[in-house]
C-alpha cells in the first residue's frame, strides 16, 4: 500500500472491530488490512494501547466537535431557551452516533471505565460551552458541571440501554425542569 496515515490506520481498525470485536483488535490484523507490516503501524503507535486511545479519542472529536462548534452565546434573554437546545441536540446527536457504531461505542465504555480522563476532558469541554452559552464565570465551571452531570444520563453511552425508553424524552424536560433555578442565577 505504501505510506499511510492515522485516518486509513483508524478504519481500518474500526473495520477489525465490527468484524471481529475488542478481543480481535490486534496489530496484525489491522495491518493485514492495509497491507503493510505490523511494524509500519508502530511508526504512528507505539502499542495498541495508544492506537485504541487515538481511534476513540479521534471517533469523539467527531461527533462532539460540531456539537460545541454550535454553542453561541445570545443576549441574555434567549440563553436559557438556547442552553436547552444546545443540551437536547447534544444527547440528540451523541445517541445517535453512539448507536450508529455499538463495536466503537463498547470499546470506549470499557476504556472510560478503566481510565476516567476521557470523560473528565469531555465533561470539562461541554461544561465550558455551558458556561458560554450563559455568560457564567464559575469558579472551575462548577454551575456549568452541575448541568452537565445532571444529564449525563442522556448522552453518556454507559446509560445506552436507557435510551429506548419512551420517557427519555420527557424525563429529559422534566430535569431541565428541576435545574430551573440554578439557570435563574
Amino acid at each position: 500500500m505504501g505510506k499511510i496515515n492515522d485516518e486509513q490506520i483508524f478504519e481500518a481498525a474500526q473495520t477489525v472491530l465490527m468484524d471481529k470485536g475488542d478481543a480481535g483488535l490486534r496489530m496484525t490484523a489491522i495491518a493485514k488490512i492495509l497491507d503493510v507490516s505490523h511494524a509500519a503501524l508502530y511508526k504512528h503507535f507505539k502499542n495498541r494501547e495508544a492506537l485504541v486511545e487515538a481511534l476513540i479519542n479521534d471517533w469523539l472529536l467527531k461527533i462532539d466537535q460540531p456539537i460545541l462548534d454550535q454553542a453561541v452565546r445570545m443576549p441574555v434573554e434567549a440563553r436559557i431557551d438556547s442552553l436547552h437546545d444546545w443540551l437536547q441536540t447534544l444527547v440528540q446527536q451523541r445517541q445517535a452516533a453512539f448507536r450508529a457504531d455499538p463495536a466503537l461505542t463498547q470499546l470506549y465504555v470499557k476504556k472510560i471505565s478503566q481510565q476516567s480522563e476521557i470523560m473528565n476532558d469531555e465533561l470539562t469541554a461541554f461544561s465550558n460551552k455551558v458556561e458560554y452559552i450563559m455568560g457564567w464565570d464559575t469558579f472551575r465551571q462548577q454551575r456549568g458541571i452541575t448541568i452537565m452531570m445532571a444529564f449525563t444520563y442522556f448522552y453518556h453511552p454507559y446509560f445506552m440501554n436507557k435510551w429506548d425508553d419512551n420517557l427519555i424524552f420527557p424525563l429529559f424536560e422534566s430535569t431541565w425542569l428541576e435545574l430551573s433555578p440554578i439557570l435563574e442565577l
